[in-house]
């Protein structure tokens, strides 16, 4: 179990690096699959937060802290009451909303963003500068860390129909899935009665270690991958997991 928790732990890490995020979409179904759904999601918002904390140093000149705002505020709002539904929630129906989460959110950023690469040369999707879009992805993306551990879809389905500049993006990720993760680990334990994996304090230092690690080696990867192949890579991976996440939760209901 712990080896294949590392493992998932070092990939995540690493395209968290190179591609800003990619931690609760690779990582999170993974994890779930082995230590289960409560422990497994709380432990993805705890990882997650470490990893953005550790980027945000290399690249805290490039945050936009205006949209970040705007996404911070708008995820809180929505991180207490989904914290609150998951109280009554089994453990299969939980798995099943972390599957159908990823592979729902993978698709429709998958569908955006070859509609935005068909569009003429200068056309533009929705305004970067919109206080709406930004207030309705902070909210999925709070539902989506509370419920899921994986608040980065939405960002990245923002990302893609505003054109915004990847190495902004990248950045300003960082605190708010840094931030977002934070409260929904505190609003689940508060909350939800949520606990995290039973894991000895060696357990523990190896999976830190492994945050750490997949982010050094993203740091030496990230000017040499493309990106069309990390976005590939990133994709395979986030459907393998929440796939089989889906399916596990679908056999824990017969």
């Amino acid at each position: 179990m712990l080896t294949l928790l590392v493992l998932a732990i070092l990939v995540g890490g690493i395209l968290q690096r190179v591609t800003g995020m990619g931690f609760g979409l690779v990582a999170g179904p993974f994890i779930v699959l082995i230590v289960g759904p409560l422990e497994g999601v709380l432990f993805v918002n705890l990882a997650g937060a470490i990893a953005s904390t550790i980027i945000l140093g290399r690249v805290v000149r490039d945050v936009e802290w205006s949209r970040f705002g705007w996404l911070l505020v708008s995820s809180l709002v929505a991180i207490v009451p989904a914290a609150l539904l998951l109280r009554d929630v089994s453990a299969p129906v939980l798995e099943i909303t972390v599957g159908a989460v990823v592979v729902a959110a993978m698709t429709l950023a998958v569908v955006t963003s070859r509609l935005r690469a068909r569009r003429a040369p200068g056309a533009s999707g929705v305004d970067g500068t919109a206080r709406w879009p930004l207030v309705a992805t902070g909210l999925s993306s709070g539902v989506g860390s509370v419920a899921a551990g994986i608040g980065g879809p939405p960002v990245a389905v923002y990302a893609v129909l505003t054109g915004w500049e990847p190495r902004k993006f990248a950045a300003t990720a960082q605190p708010f899935f840094a931030a977002n993760a934070l409260a929904a680990l505190a609003a689940k334990l508060v909350l939800a009665d949520a606990s995290f994996p039973a894991l000895d304090v060696w357990q523990w230092v190896v999976l830190m270690a492994a945050i750490v690690g997949g982010l050094v080696i993203g740091e030496v990867l990230a000017p040499r991958v493309s990106a069309a192949h990390t976005r590939r890579a990133l994709i395979v991976l986030a459907y393998a997991g929440g796939a089989a996440t889906l399916v596990r939760g679908t056999l824990g209901l017969t």
